[in-house]
């Protein structure tokens, strides 16, 4: 996986993992072309319900689709073929802190028993940042990231479209995934509390706490949160800042430019490096 020019680090001890930890992935560098909102660095890692839409019709063999919502809503109406994850099937089973990284065997064994192959190139998507708490821990874990790639609008984009969907499950036949394991380049993809400690000293280094306002404030204490509060001394962002509020692409990306802008409020510039929980 290429390193990219802002230094990304991440740490999981029951903390969430958003959407906003890829726009430095997408932002970085020259821009390119996205549609519908444009001038992204990396424009590949997205992918538009238009473009899904015929890989789907044409039942493209290499394709897999991953729905990472809680089972009552996939049943109520998934996009065509997708299969379900949840959080829980992604989480350490075994360790004492909730909310951990499962181990790589875990998500090995979920994703073969899901029909999923290694081989394929997989389109993920949720109605809030879990489907990103996917693609980071199989990006960790040295699956190639040109086939990880996120659904832009997610599923109220799909439908917004006028496109299908459907609440039966898909049939699947246990596949053999297997992931590279954690490699040098894939290592900035998690940090460790001590890392986070010396980020909050250093001026180079960012802590960005991207929850909701309420539980940044201390107000709201989420399921398997260990207390209410925030970490001393961090920047702050909603992830839902990233992302279009209002007008028909409600819910995708915003343009690499008004998302620059949003971060380098903050003090997110490409000189740093940035820990985001």
């Amino acid at each position: 996986m290429e390193r990219v020019e802002h230094h990304l680090k991440r740490f999981v001890g029951g903390l969430t993992l958003t959407l906003v930890s890829l726009f430095a992935l997408l932002i970085s560098g020259q821009p390119a072309l996205a549609i519908p909102n444009g001038g992204y660095m990396r424009p590949e890692l997205l992918i538009q319900p238009e473009e899904l839409k015929p890989l789907i019709d044409r039942k493209a063999p290499d394709i897999r689709v991953i729905d990472v919502r809680e089972k009552i809503k996939y049943l109520a109406g998934h996009i065509p073929g997708a299969v379900n994850v949840w959080r829980p099937d992604i989480v350490d089973r075994n360790h004492p802190l909730p909310g951990m990284m499962a181990p790589k065997e875990q998500v090995e064994e979920l994703m073969g028993r899901l029909g999923i192959s290694d081989r394929n190139t997989l389109v993920i998507y949720s109605d809030g940042p879990d489907h990103t708490r996917l693609w980071w821990i199989l990006a960790y874990y040295g699956f190639p990231i040109n086939r990880l790639k996120l659904l832009d609008g997610g599923p109220d984009g799909w439908k917004a479209k006028g496109y299908p969907t459907e609440m039966i499950p898909p049939q699947v036949s246990q596949s053999q995934f297997k992931l590279p394991g954690k490699t040098k380049p894939t290592e900035h993809l998690l940090c460790t509390l001590p890392e986070v400690r010396d980020a909050l000293k250093n001026p180079k280094k960012v802590v960005l706490d991207v929850r909701a306002k309420t539980e940044y404030e201390g107000e709201e204490t989420l399921t398997g949160a260990v207390r209410p509060g925030r970490i001393p001394g961090v920047a702050w962002t909603d992830w839902r800042n990233a992302l279009i509020k209002d007008g028909p692409n409600k819910g995708y990306w915003k343009s690499a430019e008004e998302i620059r802008k949003l971060f380098a409020d903050l003090g997110v510039t490409p000189d740093k490096e940035i820990y985001i929980y």
